[in-house]
């Protein structure tokens, strides 16, 4: 079973040096998201991507904030209220479950989760299921190489095993680039049938 981020080092993932090399507003803007969309931050962790993207998709639009862990959960919903954000929606998941309603998303994040998803095939598929027609699944993940602690270089998810995923979850590639020296992003899309 691949091995869960330790909630206790959760300040971690809403660092200065993290904001600075994932720039998240940015980067969200420029892969599509916009005023009025509905976005699923899969694994949201405390809320990195979350609050930046509510703040984006403004009051006509909806994040879901979507984790496993409960101590996440309630992490998130400290910058969601103190910033009096009103469009955000907590969904507890499970190891197979992500309780969101089939086509109701512009935009599925999945940020560097995919690594701790044992069947990630089917996990991706289901992913898909989420997308309205025209939405988009947005995966960034760690290149296989050690250069931190978490996860282990093992772990990481090769970008040819990827695309095979996505492929056999009925996905197909829209843009693929580096996000830096050691993350990949993959926009996938639903294949036409």
């Amino acid at each position: 079973m691949p091995e869960k981020f330790d909630t206790r080092r959760r300040h971690e993932l809403l660092s200065d040096e993290r904001h600075e090399a994932l720039q998240p507003e940015s980067l969200l803007r420029k892969l599509g998201l916009k005023r009025g969309d509905t976005m699923a931050d899969i694994g949201s962790g405390p809320g990195f991507f979350t609050v930046p993207a509510a703040e984006i998709v403004g009051p006509e639009g909806l994040v879901l904030a979507a984790e496993i862990k409960g101590e996440m959960l309630s992490a998130v919903k400290s910058p969601v209220t103190e910033k009096g954000l009103t469009n955000v929606r907590v969904v507890k998941t499970s190891d197979t479950e992500v309780p969101i309603p089939p086509e109701t998303c512009d935009f599925v994040l999945l940020a560097f989760v995919l690594n701790e998803i044992g069947q990630r095939a089917s996990f991706l598929h289901r992913m898909g299921r989420l997308l309205r027609p025209g939405g988009r699944i947005v995966v960034l993940e760690w290149y296989p190489r050690e250069k931190a602690d978490f996860p282990p270089a093992d772990q990481r998810i090769p970008q040819d095993v990827l695309l095979e995923d996505a492929h056999s979850a009925g996905l197909r590639v829209d843009s693929e680039r580096d996000l830096n020296d050691d993350k990949y992003l993959y926009v996938l899309t639903r294949s036409k049938r």
